[in-house]
């Protein structure tokens, strides 16, 4: 069974699993797919930098080793601040506590961000509570030292989480109009003129 968020509005809670929407799942997807003479399916391999092994796929991954080259568990790592004075805390996922909603949003502060994710929620009675407002929240996936910010919105097509950052749109106008300075024309120079030596 999926994880559910729990949501606090007007005193009730509301528990809703968030589906992830994924751009495959709206326009659909293609995959290619290798075959030798005979129709088999070809399994893709990386060479070492020697060329002297045949490395499989998913033979490969990422580690974090430390000066002497021993393995790091990453869970052991710290976040510091960009002068490395500080260390940054470890926000709690959003599944681990409900989630109030009480900060409403504006149309405006909604759309000034740029969008992470955005999930499906299946819970009409929250949808029905959430009518035509914007709810703003703080949004953790996971546990980390980041957060998105979370927006709620109910729209005819269903009720639908936006994890995203804001962002600053300048606003493009036009200029003032201005006056365009003459120029002095100057004379083309002549082909004969040119010394193709210094080429």
């Amino acid at each position: 069974m999926a994880k559910e968020l729990i949501f606090k509005l007007s005193g009730a809670d509301y528990a809703a699993a968030p589906v992830k929407l994924e751009r495959k799942k709206i326009y659909g997807w293609t995959t290619l797919v290798a075959t030798d003479k005979e129709g088999g399916v070809c399994d893709s391999a990386y060479l070492s930098p020697d060329d002297s092994l045949i490395i499989p796929a998913g033979g490969l991954k990422q580690a974090t080793v430390d000066s002497e080259g021993h393995w790091v568990d990453k869970s052991t790592l710290k976040a510091y601040s960009e002068d490395g004075e500080q260390e940054l805390p470890l926000l709690q996922s959003s599944f681990e506590a409900p989630v109030d909603l009480s900060q409403k949003a504006t149309l405006e502060e909604f759309l000034d961000n740029d969008w992470e994710s955005v999930y499906q929620l299946d819970n009409p009675d929250l949808a029905s509570a959430i009518g035509n407002d914007i709810f703003k929240f703080d949004f953790c996936y996971r546990s980390g030292i980041n957060h998105n910010d979370g927006y709620l919105l109910n729209t005819p097509g269903g009720l639908f989480l936006f994890a995203g950052d804001k962002q600053e749109f300048p606003l493009l106008s036009l200029d003032e109009e201005v006056a365009i300075d003459e120029t002095e024309e100057v004379e083309e120079e002549s082909i004969d003129e040119l010394d193709f030596s210094m080429f």
